[in-house]
């Protein structure tokens, strides 16, 4: 089912308009708009209010807003049809994964740059586009921001990302979706979402794009969204996947690095993968050296002849 805002079901002969020629009108209404937000929706009604509310509230409007609903079968649709007058366009049926929602958003899109906030998650502040927009240019193709990540377990803290995006980086963390800002056409020049992957798509992009092709980014330096992970679960089955996708990546981009990534994921001990993510962190690093001078400082010198 597909509904464009400001487009009837049927046209002044009382027909059926047809799916082909509503595309077309939704199209030729919406030119060119600097932002385009997709909300990725699939059985979460409570969520996608949190998501639609914070979106028609911002302070800044030059966007247009389109959710990609998987034929949800709980309230998800009765909430699109209320709030169908703030939604530019919207699609609810089957689909083939997040990946295959994600591509039908990209090819409706016409902002220069798309931004996802799928549902559950929500920008920071009400005024944070308003606050960022001058940074959607023409000379910069990814622009990310900081992301403040909760879940249903009491975790509440805003995560940095660092402003050098490092190929070590990308080999233990990446961006956080909701909190970048992608130019669109990148897509097209390069690759939609791989839909045979079912975790690590997005880390594909950014990692080919930002370290086999170098296209210029910019860190915002702000928060940007509130990020709810409480779904995401380190289950044995989703790591053994995570990391299967990963190295086939790395192969198939980086097959002259592949031997130290794996290398990196086998045998380094976890806790020095945490004195990495510490080290992007300026605040938390300037302790951390602090504290190893001092340890070093107060322990007994070897004796030497």
């Amino acid at each position: 089912m597909i509904k464009e805002h400001n487009i009837e079901d049927r046209n002044i002969t009382g027909q059926f308009i047809s799916k082909k020629e509503k595309l077309k009108r939704f199209f030729s209404e919406n030119n060119s708009v600097k932002l385009t937000i997709i909300t990725i929706n699939y059985n979460n009604n409570s969520g996608l209010i949190k998501t639609i509310e914070s979106i028609i509230n911002q302070t800044w409007s030059d966007f247009e807003f389109i959710i990609i609903d998987g034929g949800s079968t709980d309230e998800s649709l009765s909430t699109i049809k209320k709030y169908d007058k703030h939604i530019n366009y919207w699609i609810s049926e089957r689909d083939n994964g997040i990946y295959d929602a994600m591509n039908k958003g990209i090819q409706l899109a016409k902002g220069t740059f798309v931004n996802f906030m799928s549902s559950g998650n929500y920008y920071y502040t009400n005024t944070i586009l308003e606050e960022i927009h001058d940074k959607f240019r023409n000379d910069v193709g990814i622009l990310y921001g900081d992301s403040s990540c909760f879940n249903e377990a009491g975790y509440d803290r805003v995560e940095k990302t660092p402003s050098k995006l490092t190929f070590s980086h990308f080999v233990t963390s990446g961006i956080n979706h909701q909190a970048s800002f992608i130019k669109r056409d990148l897509f097209f020049k390069y690759f939609l979402y791989n839909t045979e992957y079912k975790i690590s798509s997005k880390w594909e992009f950014f990692i080919y794009v930002i370290c086999k092709r170098n296209e210029p980014y910019e860190h915002l330096q702000k928060t940007i969204c509130n990020y709810d992970f409480s779904g995401i679960s380190p289950i044995p089955k989703k790591l053994y996947i995570y990391h299967q996708e990963r190295e086939t990546i790395m192969k198939k981009y980086f097959s002259s690095f592949y031997e130290d990534f794996e290398y990196y994921n086998t045998v380094i001990d976890p806790r020095i993968r945490k004195v990495f993510r510490i080290k992007n962190n300026k605040i938390l690093w300037t302790v951390l050296k602090a504290f190893t001078s001092i340890f070093i400082f107060i322990l007994p010198k070897k004796d030497t002849l």
